[in-house]
């Protein structure tokens, strides 16, 4: 008998047990500080609260994955020499000088290259490090190229270079840059059809 009340006893104390432990479990997970939990700016290390200084006043209101990206972004702003800060700067004062709807159209076209498969990245990332490559007077020749099709030429250049494959394209960029206007304009033509 003695026995029985025993094993009773740690029958009926087994659910108490689990339910302490998983409440115990709930109030560490409760209490443990998030990734994504928002936090006080005063709360920020010396470092980062110098360089988020602008968005002192508004901290509070931006959504705690913001504020991960800002912190972010400072951290790699203090984890900078000198020289990348400047050219940083330089660039944020050519993004700010931009007009509304050219920001819009980065940000769309960044988009779509976050859509883009790993092997279309990697090729997009080698077409533009061999543009970089070239002279630049010959860069300016291409760019100059670009910009004097109208948009209906563009746009047909655009969509017949994305169907096409990549030794195609490889060799349609070939025959382009070594063309003359007019020979461009008969591609293009010929390409509509």
């Amino acid at each position: 008998m003695h026995q029985q009340r025993g094993t009773a006893m740690k029958s009926s104390s087994l659910p108490v047990l689990a339910r302490f432990f998983v409440l115990l479990v709930l109030a560490m997970a409760l209490l443990r500080p998030s990734a994504a939990a928002a936090q006080a700016f005063a709360d920020l290390p010396k470092e980062q609260q110098g360089v988020l200084q602008p968005f002192s006043g508004e901290w509070q209101t931006f959504s705690p994955e913001k504020q991960a990206r800002l912190r972010k972004g400072a951290e790699r702003w203090l984890g900078m020499n000198q020289e990348e800060k400047a050219a940083a700067k330089k660039r944020f004062k050519q993004w700010q000088n931009l007009k509304p709807e050219e920001r819009q159209g980065i940000r769309e076209r960044f988009d779509q290259y976050q859509k883009l498969s790993p092997t279309q990245k990697q090729r997009l990332r080698s077409a533009r490090e061999r543009f970089r490559q070239l002279p630049p007077e010959k860069r300016q020749e291409l760019r100059q190229r670009w910009r004097s099709l109208d948009p209906e030429q563009r746009a047909a250049m655009r969509e017949r270079f994305r169907r096409a494959t990549p030794d195609r394209r490889e060799r349609f960029l070939d025959r382009w840059e070594n063309a003359t206007p007019e020979q461009r304009q008969r591609m293009l033509e010929r390409r509509q059809q």
